[in-house]
């Protein structure tokens, strides 16, 4: 069985049962989700494709035929447990089958949101941010990083919130605590704090924010009169602190 494990809401998905007959003849295929058959083939038959009415389920009857099913536009009610049948012909008719399981999931449709209580920080202040993400169904993995490095799970919780409507998906937020250390400091007083939100192999977005001390010097004049900017770089929020200006 050929099932993808993980897809898009609205994809096109192909599933495909291939087996050996070893010179026996088929007798019939068919597929089943849960307790429910949807697709019949039946070679010898006048009428050898027959697709049965199932949720979620949209054959595409001209394109499917012997090993190949093709579902349009999959949904959330098209997940679950799928199984492939396989029967030989007079005589024998021995039958064979497997199982495969495929989850239909939404993904967010922007970057996680990350948020801190303050832009100035120094060492022994103790950090704390937020990390959303959009709504979605199933719930992304939320993960946090200083300078690349896998912030421990002990430092943050989950916070999950209700969606808009029935159906509609939830969002998560990640709470981070962490006090911070010189060593973090690493670019002549600045940290970069950044939050993933995966989901398998589906879903991978990030935020960051860079983390700045008072005597950071790099920034451009411009950022410390000014104040902040936030800009879109390859799908990713990158927001650069305000500065104030050092006092000589």
């Amino acid at each position: 069985m050929q099932v993808p494990s993980v897809v898009k809401v609205g994809s096109t998905v192909h599933l495909a049962c291939r087996f050996d007959l070893e010179g026996a003849n088929l007798y019939s295929l068919t597929w089943w989700r849960g307790a429910d058959q949807f697709y019949q083939f039946s070679p010898s038959s006048a009428d050898p494709v027959i697709v049965y009415h199932s949720p979620g389920i949209i054959v595409d009857k001209a394109e499917s035929e012997g090993e190949v099913v093709v579902l349009h536009n999959v949904s959330h009610a098209t997940s679950g447990k799928y199984k492939c049948e396989v029967l030989e012909d007079y005589p024998s008719f021995q039958k064979d089958s497997q199982l495969k399981v495929m989850e239909v999931v939404d993904e967010p449709r922007s970057p996680p949101n990350l948020s801190l209580s303050k832009q100035l920080w120094s060492p022994g202040e103790e950090l704390k941010a937020n990390c959303t993400s959009p709504w979605a169904r199933p719930l992304p993995e939320l993960h946090w990083y200083i300078n690349n490095v896998k912030i421990p799970s002990h430092n943050s919780i989950l916070v999950p919130q209700r969606g808009r409507g029935r159906g509609v998906g939830l969002s998560r937020t990640s709470r981070l605590t962490l006090v911070l250390r010189k060593s973090h400091f690493i670019d002549a007083g600045r940290a970069t704090l950044k939050c993933d939100a995966t989901y398998k192999s589906v879903y991978h977005r990030s935020a960051e924010v860079h983390l700045i001390t008072p005597w950071y010097k790099t920034a451009a004049p411009s950022q410390r009169l000014y104040g902040s900017a936030v800009t879109v770089v390859a799908g990713v929020w990158l927001a650069a602190a305000a500065l104030v200006p050092l006092l000589l």
